[in-house]
């Protein structure tokens, strides 16, 4: 087994903090400190430095952290090697993924994925785009669903696999009696001058409205902060904005809401992407579970209008 320190070290490499470390991984910060020390006295270097208010790697340490992902790597490679000599696939496997890819993607593909496999445990684990690097990182998911967007950057790297899922239309959320109401479609450049419901700054909701916005030239002007969809919706039933939301997470109509495409070149999307730890593709869990992901997106991609 790879010494569970080393994914300490790079938990505080991604999060730039022990104490934000520390809570990632449901540890104490003292917890997370005293191991590490314990870590750079065995190795007789020093592995982390203040600066500032944060902590960051000393030239040690980041070369500790490259050895420790390439570790990371092989050992998921030995962990599809084993796994193949299985008759029938058995364990768990852990999916992360924020909220609508849990309803509208990972929940629907479960029921195929247990009846193919019944000894086979999907744990379900949210956990929003940002997060999803340490995530992975640490172990506590096998496989991730996340959103690309500027947070989300760091999936790009060597350590990490990332595999095309889905893209997802924005459309856009208004009240019944608005203007745009009776509109085949709607552009952004049209609505940069209504009041927004979006989420807070560190959700999925706020990170799809600000790239879709900056990519025609403007900032959304956010009158209200709502992320959960069932809030958003009542919102702008009741006049109080208008809010872009991705297709596939329109699921529950409301009498007073019109729900009108977005147009523009490029249409707004978001682009739903699959991640997992390099070295483990060859792992028939993990290649299970992507399998039924995969199988259900391609069946179920949302309508072009």
């Amino acid at each position: 087994m790879i010494d569970s320190r080393l994914q300490l070290l790079i938990a505080v490499c991604e999060h730039g903090t022990v104490t934000a470390a520390a809570e990632a991984l449901y540890r104490t910060p003292s917890g997370v400190s005293r191991q590490l020390k314990e870590l750079a006295r065995e190795l007789d270097v020093d592995l982390l430095e203040r600066h500032g208010r944060r902590v960051r790697l000393t030239p040690a340490g980041e070369r500790l952290v490259a050895h420790a992902r390439a570790l990371n790597a092989q050992w998921e490679t030995a962990l599809g090697d084993v796994a193949t000599a299985a008759t029938q696939l058995c364990g768990p496997i852990s999916i992360g993924g924020f909220p609508t890819a849990i309803s509208s993607i990972i929940a629907p593909a479960l029921p195929g994925l247990r009846a193919q496999h019944p000894q086979l445990r999907p744990v379900v684990k949210e956990v929003y785009s940002g997060e999803l690097v340490a995530a992975l990182e640490s172990g506590a998911v096998d496989l991730g669903i996340y959103v690309a967007d500027d947070s989300t950057g760091g999936l790009s790297a060597d350590h990490l696999t990332v595999t095309g899922l889905q893209d997802d239309p924005l459309d856009l959320l208004v009240p019944r009696a608005h203007p745009f109401a009776a509109a085949e479609t709607v552009t952004l450049q049209d609505a940069a001058h209504q009041d927004w419901i979006t989420g807070h700054p560190h959700q999925d909701a706020y990170a799809e409205l600000l790239a879709a916005t900056r990519a025609v030239g403007y900032a959304p002007r956010v009158a209200h902060l709502a992320q959960e969809f069932t809030a958003t919706t009542a919102l702008v039933a009741a006049g109080a904005g208008i809010a872009a939301v991705p297709r596939l997470a329109m699921t529950i109509p409301h009498p007073d809401v019109v729900q009108v495409p977005l147009a523009g070149s490029p249409v707004p999307r978001r682009r739903i992407l699959l991640a997992r730890r390099r070295g483990s593709e060859e792992n028939p869990r993990v290649a299970a579970a992507m399998r039924a992901l995969q199988a259900h997106c391609s069946d179920s991609a949302p309508a072009q209008v």
